[in-house]
């Protein structure tokens, strides 16, 4: 078997346990919205004015896909450290190993499909229903004669463009984010249950001795350093929206008729933030715990 498909299996294993439930969160909350819409009383908006269709198909567009990829990935995370002693409970190890497949392949594996790759089908799940709930509100709001006053082309297209930096942005929030998941993954390899409560206890209760008692804030400065590069990582790494706030429909437009060059250009950016020091050391520190996770996998063999 080559690597090629021991990795593919390995690939569709982790789908085949999980896609119910990733499905779940991905469609839910968009299904209901769905339904709920036409039991939904008339949007009363006094003197405001409704934005014009196409920017409010955007919006919504926008709103539903955020929504769903946020929820994805906060539970696709949830579900990592649990999943560094899996093999072990299940008493399937010995199973995967006999493929052959290394360890650090069934470690990646794991780690790829949870953080990169279901987090962007999120994003395309969560589009395909912003585009659905998108065109209901319009209908609600304008009617049937409302999807007329749509640029079509325009909304798919700029759409698709947020999209493109938003996946991109995906694997780069994986690298900042690796330090943190890593370590949860390796405290549940070795501690079993209590592994991630342990990392939340040490961090909480040591953070605040270090800033009440001493006066260092070393562990909220890293913890605030490494949200905030992943959170650029994903979306704004030009600092564009820094202090800003489009607030009229023509400042909004002219956005969106400069958004590709926008994105391209925060894209570099947030390539060129992979050169700081603090995403290296963390990549270090999630390198550490990636080999700590092997050892715990080997002892159980």
């Amino acid at each position: 078997m080559t690597t090629t498909t021991r990795f593919s299996t390995l690939m569709r294993r982790e789908w085949m346990q999980h896609h119910i439930g990733w499905l779940v969160v991905m469609c839910l909350l968009p299904a209901i919205i769905l339904v709920a819409m036409p039991f939904q009383g008339t949007v009363e908006l006094g003197n405001k004015q409704l934005p014009p269709a196409s920017l409010l198909a955007l919006m919504v567009m926008a709103g539903i896909t955020a929504t769903v990829f946020g929820l994805s990935w906060i539970v696709a995370m949830f579900q990592l450290p649990g999943l560094a002693r899996r093999d072990q409970q299940d008493r399937s190890i010995e199973f995967w190993m006999s493929l052959p497949a290394g360890h650090s392949e069934s470690v990646v594996a794991t780690l790829l499909m949870h953080a990169v790759l279901i987090p962007m089908l999120a994003l395309a799940v969560g589009a395909g229903f912003g585009l659905i709930i998108g065109t209901a509100s319009l209908i609600k709001l304008f009617g049937f004669a409302g999807l007329a006053q749509v640029t079509w082309g325009g909304v798919i297209v700029t759409m698709l463009i947020g999209l493109i930096r938003i996946a991109f942005g995906v694997a780069l929030l994986t690298l900042w984010m690796a330090p943190l998941f890593m370590i949860l993954m390796a405290a549940s390899a070795w501690l079993k249950r209590w592994g991630v409560p342990a990392v939340i206890g040490t961090l909480v209760i040591g953070g605040n001795v270090l800033d009440k008692v001493y006066g260092i804030r070393i562990v909220g400065d890293l913890l605030k350093a490494q949200f905030d590069g992943a959170g650029r990582a994903l979306f704004n790494a030009s600092h564009t929206f820094e202090g800003k706030t489009l607030k009229t429909h023509p400042e909004v437009g002219e956005f969106l008729n400069n958004l590709g060059p926008w994105a391209l250009q925060d894209a570099w950016q947030a390539v060129q933030q992979l050169a700081s020091p603090h995403l290296i050391g963390g990549l270090l520190v999630a390198a550490g715990c990636f080999y700590l996770v092997i050892l715990a996998r080997k002892r159980a063999t």
